[in-house]
């Protein structure tokens, strides 16, 4: 049986005249390095653009950008890993024209330019924009991205609570233990370890008054030690996530990422408004339409978005305003008079304006006649039936509306939002930051969210067509 047989490894052999001819003409690399030369990057805000007369030379930023995008393009995002690639990957040697900058060197350039990273990811949005590759339609959506820490170092106010007060006891118990001790005269009790292991517990102590006093200046109910700046989460499958809530709006026709942003709340209910009108302002229309799920169901955001020429269409996430055992009549058989402002009951009277709450921000309706009518068992078991309507009621009412007319609505939100998130935790490696703090997780996002973009463009249009319009 015959076997496949490598070279001798001290043959001489021809290689190529020039690292160009390891390169095809129709290699991503080559897409890089073409849409990095177009960009002026300072005027996005990029450090290092002007050469410096006194002093050791420096890297240009146009180099090491090309190198982080390489990298995030495949899934080596660690300094190091792109040091060593930069003196063995022949791809990353052409591209940097041979240049091999230490890994301090290219942690530095990330860190030092996160607002510059963000404005790149735009500046590609643009170009697909004025390319006519975006369209009028997006879909909103958040995802809770790990942080760099551990969620182990988390402590929240209750906790905090409770280990304080173990270690008072603890503390009174020593001291109780050495009280007794000395006033029977006895040897039974170590004195140097009582004292050792009450010197702990005062630090332990010392730290916790320190959580407390960051939670406090921060107006925040937890603490992370070593990233202050990361937030327990809620996050569906994995139960909570130490980490940030990353909300991305992906255009519907070819599912690239037209804006994005890192925050740290939470929940999405109070993003829907500034996620669309930032996609609205990169697009530069007049008219958008944003898909997003319950999630986002705000009446005070719906209404901004119509005011602002923003289409929202947005599954209501209301509670039900009817007893738990859901034999009274549902709200819905309360029909709204807009030119009286009274909702007319199953029994034929009017239920009028009483009250308001601004926390809730609903109106609350109510009649006299609950008291004398026979359908009143039916209706409420309290001495009168109470009809809330919410400050922006009319706007809901306009999103229902657009998606009975729009069955299709959710179906295209679904597969425009989640395969981007799916891909860039996958490029992420189960979507986990390497860096530690908002600004340094802001830059990782942005090359990850460029990444993303890159080779989707790539798939949808082509390497040469993509090579030949950014010519």
């Amino acid at each position: 049986m015959s076997y496949i047989d490598g070279e001798p490894r001290g043959q001489t052999s021809l290689l190529p005249a020039s690292l160009d001819d390891f390169v095809p003409s129709d290699h991503p690399v080559r897409v890089i390095d073409a849409f990095v030369c177009s960009l002026d990057l300072a005027e996005l805000g990029f450090s290092g653009t002007v050469d410096e007369v006194m002093g050791r030379p420096r890297y240009r930023p146009q180099a090491l950008l090309k190198l982080y995008i390489y990298g995030y393009l495949n899934q080596v995002r660690s300094s190091r890993k792109l040091e060593r690639e930069c003196q063995r990957n022949v791809e990353v040697m052409w591209l940097l024209e041979k240049l091999a900058p230490d890994f301090k060197t290219i942690a530095d350039f990330r860190r030092d330019n996160g607002a510059g990273l963000k404005q790149v990811c735009r500046a590609f949005v643009l170009f697909c924009n004025e390319a006519r590759l975006l369209g009028q339609e997006v879909a909103v959506d958040g995802s809770k991205f790990r942080a760099a820490a551990s969620k182990d170092q988390v402590v929240t106010r209750s906790q905090l609570e409770k280990r304080r007060a173990a270690v008072d006891r603890q503390v009174e118990q020593y001291l109780q233990e050495l009280e007794a001790a000395d006033s029977r005269q006895e040897h039974t009790v170590k004195r140097e370890h009582v004292e050792a292991a009450l010197e702990q517990l005062t630090e332990e102590r010392a730290a916790l008054d320190l959580d407390d006093q960051a939670m406090r200046a921060e107006g925040k109910s937890q603490h992370c030690r070593t990233e202050p700046e990361a937030r327990l989460m809620r996050s569906g499958r994995n139960g909570s996530v130490l980490g940030y809530n990353i909300q991305s709006v992906v255009e519907t026709a070819h599912k690239l990422i037209v804006h994005h942003e890192v925050t740290q709340s939470g929940g999405d209910n109070r993003l829907l408004y500034p996620m669309a009108r930032e996609a609205k302002a990169v697009l530069g229309q007049d008219r958008l339409t944003v898909l997003a799920d319950a999630g986002y169901s705000s009446g005070e955001h719906l209404q901004r978005c119509d005011d602002d020429g923003i289409t929202a269409l947005v599954p209501p996430n209301r509670a039900v305003n009817n007893t738990a055992s859901g034999g009274h009549y549902q709200r819905a058989v309360f029909v709204y008079e807009p030119s009286k402002d009274a909702y007319r009951c199953p029994a034929g009277e009017w239920l009028r304006h009483k009250t308001f709450s601004s926390k809730n921000q609903v109106h609350l309706y109510t009649t006299d006649a609950c008291a004398s009518c026979h359908l009143r068992s039916n209706c409420t078991s309290a001495d009168r039936r109470w009809v809330s309507r919410h400050f922006h009621e009319a706007a809901f009412e306009r999103s229902a509306e657009r998606l009975r007319q729009d069955r299709g609505a959710m179906i295209r939100r679904k597969a425009s939002v989640e395969a981007p998130f799916g891909t860039i935790k996958r490029q992420m490696g189960d979507g986990r930051f390497l860096c530690r703090g908002l600004s340094s997780v802001k830059a990782e996002m942005a090359l990850s969210v460029l990444a993303y973009n890159l080779k989707r463009l790539m798939n949808v249009v082509g390497i040469r067509a993509l090579l030949d319009q950014l010519a």
